[in-house]
């Protein structure tokens, strides 16, 4: 089984670098059976997340980006000097997701999913057409937010991979990604409060709607 799961990550220190990569091999294997049922890129700039963004949002096998980065209210840091707007990104997505395949965007970084930011993201004229944007609105340290999101991305996962067998009752993406929201929320309630962590989605009534 593919998870449909594209990772993203920039370099994190000029002395060193650790990497969620391995993490994500541990859970994806643990759910599937295969460490590498997603797909790893690096980027290092605006122009190599774009080029990351094209190929995943050209390929219908992936419907999730876990975007990992240093980052602030304002944006992405790639490489020193190479720092990525909020509006850059906005509108990186939205050139890669003109079929609208990719459905969920997880920011794996400090402060830049804040309420704000994730209308912006939203915006029905110039959104990036997902259904989903989860991640951290305050400073988080490195591991463990990591843990967080390996939490996260194992109940999602596993939803999914129980959603492929059923024959009725199929859940939307969204609803698969809800669900991983909700049994997280059940083993880490304090979660929002102490990390500013949360999940946004869109109402029927296309209003904006938070898990926490």
């Amino acid at each position: 089984m593919q998870t449909g799961l594209a990772v993203m990550e920039a370099r994190w220190w000029d002395d060193g670098n650790h990497s969620v990569r391995g993490l994500f091999e541990s859970v994806c294997g643990l759910a599937t059976g295969n460490p590498f049922s997603f797909r790893y890129d690096m980027f290092c700039d605006r122009s190599s997340l774009a080029t990351s963004l094209g190929h995943v949002g050209a390929d219908q096998t992936f419907n999730s980006v876990y975007l990992a980065a240093h980052g602030d209210e304002a944006g992405l840091q790639g490489s020193p000097n190479h720092d990525i707007s909020r509006a850059q990104l906005r509108n990186l997505f939205r050139e890669a997701n003109q079929n609208f395949w990719i459905s969920g965007l997880y920011f794996g970084s400090c402060l830049i999913c804040k309420e704000a930011n994730a209308r912006f993201f939203f915006d029905q004229a110039n959104g990036i057409r997902v259904n989903w944007i989860a991640g951290y609105s305050k400073s988080v340290d490195w591991v463990v937010s990591s843990c967080v999101d390996m939490i996260f991305w194992s109940y999602l996962i596993q939803e999914k991979r129980t959603n492929k067998s059923r024959r009725k009752g199929k859940k939307s993406d969204l609803q698969v990604a809800l669900h991983a929201a909700s049994e997280m929320k059940k083993v880490m309630p304090t979660i929002f409060n102490e990390l500013g962590f949360n999940m946004y989605h869109l109402d029927g009534g296309q209003n904006l709607t938070k898990i926490w």
